[in-house]
């Protein structure tokens, strides 16, 4: 029986810094894996065009991306669960007043506001505008849309304003000192994972997870099988049921082959 991989991008595939390094021994590892006859899919917070890198650089069966927003499986889009563009410059507009300095994620494109004048964003759009990324930075435009979003916050924001008008309809994670992720209730890497163990009809017990950052934390605690990489969060490493090395100590591949995933 095929078992199902769901691995995050960020501090567990590549490292969690400046230089992004996708190690050579975890890409043959997840291609062994496949062989033996394994489903990898990427699951991620990334939104579906800020994964074209790491998809440039070795091969995947799928993807979950947006916080479980979006799915998609050897090209074909599954799912993908949208919000409104009326609602989403309304959200923006929120943003804006309780100062949080947000990107925006869309399937096809991202954006942020100009307007919140915090220092955060600016080196992530710089070095995605490098990269040829493009921005949308109108608010109220017409093309303007996201189906989640992360952002940044100091003493002169109004977090709690912000999470007490949308604690209905939107999860808020805390992220780390002043840093944020929002994803639609009822969405989320877990809920990717629960979906495709339905589409392929496979049993929980063929789950397996692997991550770092809270964000991590529903997937790892969906998973039948949890991995969590040795620089995680201390949420995540107690979650685990297995803890790793890092991304350049050959961690994914001795996770793969704790767990026996190679095949005979």
């Amino acid at each position: 029986m095929r078992n199902l991989l769901f691995f995050d991008i960020d501090g567990t595939l590549i490292t969690d810094d400046q230089r992004k390094v996708f190690p050579a021994d975890a890409k043959a590892a997840l291609q062994a894996a496949r062989l033996a006859g394994n489903l990898v899919f990427i699951n991620t917070g990334r939104v579906r065009c800020n994964v074209n890198e790491i998809l440039s650089e070795t091969k995947f069966d799928g993807m979950v991306c947006g916080c479980g927003t979006y799915i998609e499986y050897h090209g074909e889009v599954l799912l993908h669960r949208t919000i409104s563009k009326e609602h989403c410059r309304e959200l923006a507009q929120l943003c804006r007043e309780c100062r949080l300095q947000c990107f925006f994620e869309y399937s096809d494109f991202c954006g942020y506001d100009p307007e919140v004048d915090l220092p955060y964003i600016r080196p992530v759009v710089e070095d995605m505008e490098q990269k040829g990324y493009t921005f949308l930075t109108d608010i109220s435009g017409e093309d303007f849309r996201f189906d989640k979003f992360s952002g940044w916050f100091d003493e002169t924001s109004d977090v709690e304003r912000f999470r007490r008008e949308t604690a209905g309809e939107f999860k808020y994670i805390d992220r780390g000192p002043g840093f944020f992720e929002v994803e639609p209730r009822g969405f989320s890497k877990a809920s990717g994972m629960q979906f495709l163990l339905e589409y392929f009809d496979l049993p929980f017990s063929c789950s397996y997870a692997f991550g770092d950052s809270n964000n991590d934390l529903e997937m790892l605690q969906y998973a039948a099988h949890s991995v969590c990489m040795e620089q995680g969060s201390e949420l995540c490493r107690r979650q685990a049921e297995f803890v790793t090395t890092g991304v350049e100590q050959e961690g994914i591949r001795k996770a793969l082959a704790h767990y026996g995933l190679f095949g005979k």
